[in-house]
């Protein structure tokens, strides 16, 4: 999300313009008055009850969320950078990503909740491939309740989203806004593998949020802010959040080992639409496939490219993003999968694969 070089300090230009509003009248009627323009320019339309109350309701929502969730949010000083991250437990663990500890020197960090509380921090453990980190302090802030981790896997587009962090330094900053889609997946910079299961916002997030929590209406947490899509580096309504559900899997295994072994198909994928498959005379629309290594679990399990996937132990899957959030929410390294795929020949097969382990960030970019 670009939070390093977010310092406390950055500052933000607004450019206004003189906004005229044209009143023009029917041919056949006279010029309306100056009175009459007054009227029209200042005289608001009233809400309606029923949009009264939703409006009214909304602000209660999101001010409970934010009194019981802010102050268990961080703010992490990095080397002249910053980010958020959020308390989870009693024993000083906080979520963050990874990319706003990875420049912390010795692996330590400055750590700061309110009330001018402030203490070093230690990133005990890290996974560039999700962009998660945790990080430990010894003193617990007091009055700070750890958040309540909830489910990502039953979000519904539409449905309630609250962000908090500390945008471009501004600490606990709530913005709220919807779930825009599910199941995306994050590319980033210098990350060769994409992170599976994301979730879209259209809740400003900007730089300096990274790692704050993205929550429900019932202040539980379901994503991490995470990525931004935009030209201009600051929040266009396209937020990206990593899923709590993935957060559930990978930091239990950050704070007993230090990292996080991700599940390894081994493929590199392309969709087919039913109109390219007809086009070029391809046995089915799907997900073609094809080996990305000699060593990858597909070519094990026979599988040496040209097949088009449609599903994974029976789930049709569509795209390459749907693949990738199965295989990180779903699976685990060791698991067999049963890959339902069409031949060359039209022969439809379900094929018995054994996931590896995810090699080394450097490797194949896909799953």
């Amino acid at each position: 999300m670009g939070d390093q070089g977010a310092a406390t300090s950055a500052t933000s230009q607004t450019t206004t313009a003189d906004l005229s509003t044209q009143v023009t009248a029917p041919v056949s009627s006279p010029a309306a008055t100056v009175s009459q323009v007054q009227q029209v320019l200042v005289t608001p339309t009233p809400l309606s009850e029923n949009s009264t109350q939703l409006v009214t309701e909304q602000a209660r929502i999101i001010a409970a969320v934010y009194n019981r969730v802010a102050p268990a949010v961080a703010r992490i000083d990095v080397s002249g950078g910053l980010g958020s991250g959020f308390l989870i437990d009693n024993n000083g663990h906080i979520v963050t990503n990874y990319h706003v500890v990875a420049a912390a020197q010795g692996g330590r960090v400055l750590v700061s909740f309110t009330d001018l509380f402030q203490t070093v921090g230690r990133v005990i453990g890290a996974d560039p491939s999700s962009d998660i980190a945790v990080v430990r302090i010894e003193q617990m802030p007091q009055g700070a309740t750890p958040v309540e981790l909830g489910q990502s896997d039953n979000l519904q587009v539409g449905q309630m989203t609250i962000a908090i962090g500390n945008p471009l330094g501004q600490e606990r900053t709530v913005t709220n806004g919807i779930v825009s889609a599910i199941g995306r997946t994050i590319d980033e910079p210098g990350n060769s593998y994409a992170i599976g299961g994301a979730i879209q916002t259209d809740a400003a997030i900007n730089p300096g949020n990274s790692g704050g929590p993205l929550l429900d209406g019932d202040s539980r947490v379901i994503g991490m802010n995470t990525a931004i899509l935009s030209a201009s580096g600051t929040s266009a309504g396209i937020g990206f959040a990593v899923p709590v559900d993935l957060i559930k899997k990978v930091v239990p295994a950050l704070i007993q080992k230090g990292q996080y072994d991700h599940p390894w198909l081994g493929v590199q994928m392309r969709a087919v639409t039913t109109y390219e498959a007809q086009q070029r005379g391809l046995p089915s629309a799907g997900i073609l496939i094809e080996p990305s290594s000699p060593d990858s679990p597909i070519r094990k399990a026979g599988l040496n490219g040209g097949m088009i996937l449609t599903a994974i132990n029976g789930e049709p899957l569509t795209s390459a993003d749907a693949i990738i959030s199965y295989l990180e929410l779903k699976t685990s390294p060791g698991d067999t999968v049963s890959l339902s795929v069409v031949g060359e020949n039209g022969n439809k097969r379900d094929v018995q694969v054994q996931l590896g382990s995810r090699p080394s960030l450097g490797d194949f970019p896909q799953s």
